[in-house]
């Protein structure tokens, strides 16, 4: 899936975030996302971005997607949206350095544009005013901080469970639990997969 346009691979690997803004150019991969071994696969894969980049990195392109949200990509129309955010973050990737370089920066861009998306239903309306009300710091700061604390909740829930018994470095084994841990979740929840495994994927990737 390595070689799919970012938002093609985005549709694919996530199970379709937003179905409405999966161009005709992913029909031949449709049943793809579906099968176990294409979305352990892909978490590994995000595991193995996250490691292999400095963290700092990750942050300035999270803070420059949540710049382009901003300024750049606000509408009501969440397909439109989700195609502004893939196009500036390929456009970023893009001036990352060498193809591997490249490819980590598309995978964790792709979790953090979800993560975007599901902003609201880890933090709803009344709870994100409470949120900035409260705190002393900007409303940015304030959201993410409340968000990585939702994330981190769930990873906890993830790690008293069987499915997070793996070695230290065997991302495989890793990859495999997240992903049977977030149909758990999604079966017994309201939250759906994709949710899940990014916010998941996020707390795991920049907890260093």
């Amino acid at each position: 899936m390595s070689k799919l346009p970012l938002y093609i691979k985005l549709c694919v690997a996530l199970s379709f975030v937003t179905a409405s803004f999966c161009s005709q150019a992913a029909q031949p991969y449709l049943e793809e996302p579906y099968l176990k071994e294409n979305r352990v696969a892909y978490i590994e894969k995000v595991l193995q971005a996250f490691r292999q980049t400095k963290l700092q990195n990750i942050i300035n392109t999270y803070r420059y997607i949540n710049a382009v949200e901003r300024n750049n990509c606000r509408s009501a129309l969440s397909d439109l949206k989700v195609e502004c955010l893939l196009s500036f973050a390929k456009n970023n990737c893009s001036a990352a350095g060498g193809a591997k370089l490249r490819d980590n920066c598309e995978l964790y861009s792709d979790i953090i544009i979800v993560n975007k998306l599901s902003e609201s239903v880890f933090i709803n309306r009344s709870e994100r005013y409470r949120v900035t009300r409260k705190s002393s710091d900007d409303f940015r700061t304030a959201l993410t901080n409340r968000l990585q604390q939702k994330y981190g909740k769930l990873v906890t829930q993830f790690s008293l469970t069987p499915w997070s018994e793996c070695k230290k470095d065997d991302l495989k084994c890793l990859a495999s639990g997240l992903d049977q841990f977030c149909l758990d979740y999604t079966n017994s929840k309201s939250l759906s997969w994709q949710y899940c495994t990014s916010a998941s994927l996020w707390f795991i990737g920049t907890s260093k």
